[in-house]
């Protein structure tokens, strides 16, 4: 064996302005209102669905972050002045029609590959006799914080928004795991009484990115892949590479191997193109930037904004060494309490580069069968159970073969750990809309879901391949975890 196994950075990107009915940008008028996407047009279903399409291409849940304002159905935000640009005068109704549906329940369905993340309202803020100011989470013109019951207020808005498309906790929906502060409007304070974070916790809130440069009076990290716990938000630093806001099939132009942080900043207008017979050419050209960082040793797509959190407080707490080739050692003890207590600490991902023919045959971790395998561009991956405060030995081998039974992880999906019996397994696992779940095994003589969120549509079994096909859906559109049988 002469290669050894390096442990990547996580990538992804976060979208931000997803949701915008109209896309012309407000800032400049007589009064002033939000910048929206900088795009002079209406938006439709197709915006949403290329994204989709990069999204199954590369296997990855892509964090889109949305403005709700313009999908108001019942101009609720008239009752919150400070949402909006026309105050207490908000009317919504001219926009109000079958395609607010239509695109909510598209959203709503596609969630195993666009991630539905908070980002506002109304993107800035209208305090009560001032002109707008930006923007909706903190004042960044001031550098102050606007009044903690307006901010629960525009959160509350967001659920009510939410809930005009049936997307509510009675429905089996839980609230946006991911966020993202309009222009950088982040109220960075983990010490104190009142903080975005305690905010965002209290509604559901996980993961969050922001350009940390943007709020330095509020001493945020300083490192260009900085982060860390804002109560039980875990916020990471973004930086944008090149791809202005507003520019149509823009990505970024700083390469790859400079880009210092994790997760990427770009905009809705990036991911799409002047007119439709062009945007075949922009979604192509997005799967291979996707599939070039993949390529990468020192990088990996994380299938999902839980992924990437998780590899980004393994980076930065974990040591991984190889002493000898295909015996590795994780030190896991100085991981946080916090990591634990907000319970976001998923997978360890490593991976190994592989000559054509070859595969990743075996591995165990302190003795216990990894039976989850993926390959990609020449390399194979290792999804590593959520690692306890302890030190693990991993021992792998590379042979012509995969292991005999395995989850093959080709989804957005996470594998959080995988039984094995002489008759059968059992697969915990978190599902992200309807997916296909491939296990090679035995021909199967049952298959049931034992989780209440998880529920098995239909399965296949081919003969040719080995390969069990379970189309599993997850009735909550952020998410369902729960364990998979299959019994031979």
């Amino acid at each position: 064996m002469t290669q050894k196994i390096t442990f990547p950075r996580a990538f992804a990107f976060a979208v931000d302005d997803l949701g915008w009915m109209d896309g012309a940008d407000l800032s400049e008028k007589p009064v002033p209102g939000p910048y929206r996407t900088g795009v002079k047009r209406r938006f439709e279903l197709s915006d949403y669905q290329y994204m989709i399409d990069v999204g199954k291409a590369v296997g990855s849940r892509i964090q889109c972050l949305f403005i709700l304002s313009e999908m108001d159905r019942t101009n609720l935000l008239a009752r919150f002045p400070t949402t909006t640009y026309l105050r207490e005068q908000w009317d919504n109704s001219h926009r109000v029609s079958e395609a607010q549906e239509v695109i909510m329940r598209f959203v709503r369905e596609q969630s195993a590959y666009m991630e539905f993340g908070l980002h506002g309202t109304g993107h800035e803020y209208w305090a009560p006799g001032q002109p707008q100011k930006r923007a909706e989470w903190y004042n960044l013109a001031d550098k102050e914080p606007w009044p903690e019951v307006s901010l629960r207020e525009h959160i509350q808005c967001f659920k009510d928004i939410l809930a005009q498309y049936g997307i509510t906790p009675e429905n089996g929906h839980s609230f946006p795991e991911s966020f993202v502060p309009c222009a950088y409007s982040y109220f960075w304070n983990p010490t104190g009484s009142y903080s975005l974070g305690k905010l965002l916790s209290e509604a559901g809130v996980k993961y969050a990115n922001t350009d940390f440069s943007e709020i330095p009076e509020l001493n945020p990290p300083t490192e260009p892949n900085g982060g860390g716990f804002d109560f039980n938000t875990h916020v990471i630093n973004r930086i944008n590479y090149g791809n202005v806001w507003y520019e149509l099939s823009s990505l970024p132009k700083v390469p790859l191997a400079e880009q210092k942080t994790d997760i990427i900043e770009s905009h809705w207008p990036n991911w799409l193109a002047q007119d439709d017979p062009l945007q075949p050419a922009v979604t192509a050209r997005w799967i291979e930037y996707y599939k070039a960082a993949q390529r990468l040793p020192d990088r990996y797509i994380a299938k999902n904004t839980e992924q990437l959190h998780a590899q980004w407080l393994y980076n930065k707490h974990t040591v991984v060494t190889e002493p000898t080739p295909g015996v590795v050692t994780l030190d896991n003890t100085a991981m946080p309490e916090k990591a634990y207590t907000f319970k976001g600490l998923g997978n360890l991902v490593l991976k190994l580069r592989l000559a054509p023919g070859e595969h990743i045959a075996s591995a165990d971790l302190n003795g216990t069968p990894l039976a989850v395998a993926f390959e990609d561009e020449g390399y194979g991956f290792l999804y590593l159970p959520p690692l306890e405060r302890q030190v693990y030995t991993l021992r792998y081998a590379v042979g012509n073969e995969r292991p005999p039974v395995h989850v093959y992880n080709d989804g957005t999906y996470n594998v959080y750990r995988v039984e094995l019996s002489g008759q059968g397994l059992s697969a915990t696992l978190r599902i992200y809309g309807e997916q296909d779940v491939k296990v090679r095994c035995p021909k199967p003589v049952l298959v049931q879901s034992m989780a209440r969120g998880l529920t098995v549509l239909h399965h296949r079994y081919d003969e040719s391949s080995g390969y069990l096909h379970m189309a599993v859906k997850a009735s909550d559109m952020q998410g369902c975890t729960g364990s998979v049988v299959v019994r031979w």
